[in-house]
């Protein structure tokens, strides 16, 4: 038995960056053998043998035979006879088909050239296999986002365009967790640049794909183009802000999908393209079924008043007041809401921001007492008093 350092923390090594996991691969041994020798690992793959032992993840080297569609159509072969070689073919991209012998400091055992495709920040596929497993399509867009100063070998792009109809075959789950990972990312927007280039959109987000060729607005304001290149500059400026929350950069993704709803007879304006935006995020995160509640309302709030908040101080009290709530119940809070409606818009200012800072003590206005059982009274009460309140601070 044999036991290799393989994957993102080989990888993550040679490139000096800290590893946050290790994973491993076993070779030359049963499943007895290697329990002889970690009595105390749990498993926890039920396709092929995978155990953990410390928090980290053992799995036995495999080779796969593709025998239907999507990401669990193979019979796996574990058995002690499969090569590190096998192993690491079968793998997606060359920089994480690389492992590290541990028995020779320094050795590396690099088949497929990933070393050198580190060097020359290059993501291409191991192998033809590559288009066995469509999963690999997202994974490919992911670690573009990861490491964007890396470019997709071209032959990658082609062999992802040509796996198109097999998306199909995913779960929309598995698909929001490598977007959920590359919204975390260096630059998110890379993961669409990279669907779109392979022209893989359509398949999982619709949505961002109908951005493009709409005008994003009129040129004097937009002069990026359309609402696609929009979307991945704002996501970008979210970015260079330091917010690094992917649940404000989940709402920067959808900030403006109302637009792609906008009649052309109005372009390059968007009337009413902020509400048009909140049933296209619902349908969305519905349809991918896993989005975790916080990503939803904070991209629906940020999408229904990214263009109001924004001259807040000049909306009637109890218009402001309800729109402060929402943006105070979002889980990325003030600022990722502000952060996010200011990367829309590189001309905006903190004005808004502040205004909204000064504006907090009216939520601290409380019911009276002798009004708690008032029913509808009781509401309309509390409206009349933080109105009052409102109006107070504003004459500050």
């Amino acid at each position: 038995m044999k036991i290799y350092a393989v994957g993102g923390s080989v990888r993550d090594e040679i490139l000096g960056i800290e590893a946050n996991d290790r994973d491993f691969v076993v070779v030359g041994a049963t499943e007895a053998e290697f329990l002889e020798k970690f009595p105390k690992a749990e498993k926890v793959g039920k396709s092929f043998p995978v155990f953990i032992v410390d928090g980290d993840e053992y799995a036995f080297a495999r080779r796969e035979r593709k025998n239907g569609h999507g990401y669990t159509g193979f019979d796996v072969d574990f058995s002690p006879k499969v090569t590190l070689d096998e192993d690491l073919k079968r793998r997606d991209i060359t920089i994480n088909a690389i492992a590290k012998d541990p028995d020779v400091p320094g050795r590396y055992i690099d088949p497929f050239g990933g070393i050198n495709d580190l060097k020359n920040k290059r993501i291409v596929h191991v192998s033809e296999a590559f288009a066995e497993d469509p999963l690999r399509v997202y994974r490919v867009a992911r670690f573009a986002a990861k490491f964007p100063d890396f470019s997709v070998d071209e032959s990658t792009i082609k062999l992802m365009d040509s796996i198109g109809e097999e998306l199909l075959f995913l779960s929309n789950e598995r698909v929001w967790k490598e977007l959920e990972k590359a919204l975390t990312y260096p630059r998110p927007g890379r993961f669409f640049e990279v669907l779109k280039e392979a022209d893989l959109l359509k398949f999982h987000f619709p949505e961002v794909a109908d951005l493009i060729g709409v005008p994003a607005g009129p040129i004097q304001y937009h002069p990026e183009g359309d609402a696609f290149i929009h979307t991945i500059e704002t996501m970008d400026r979210l970015k260079d802000s330091g917010n690094n929350d992917p649940v404000a950069m989940f709402a920067a993704l959808c900030h403006d999908w109302g637009k792609a709803a906008s009649s052309p007879d109005n372009y390059p304006h968007h009337y009413g393209h902020d509400k048009a935006g909140v049933p296209i995020i619902e349908n969305f995160c519905r349809r991918m079924k896993n989005v975790p509640e916080r990503y939803r309302f904070a991209a629906k709030t940020v999408a229904k008043y990214h263009m109001i908040v924004r001259e807040i101080d000049k909306i009637t009290p109890k218009k402001a007041i309800t729109i402060i709530q929402n943006i105070l119940k979002c889980s990325c809070g003030l600022d990722g809401f502000m952060d996010a409606v200011k990367a829309d818009n590189a001309r905006q200012n903190d004005d808004a921001r502040a205004f909204i800072r000064k504006m907090l003590p009216v939520l601290d206005v409380k019911l009276p007492e002798k009004y708690w059982n008032a029913g509808k009274k009781s509401s309309d009460i509390l409206t009349q008093l933080r109105v009052l309140k409102y109006k107070e601070i504003a004459k500050r």
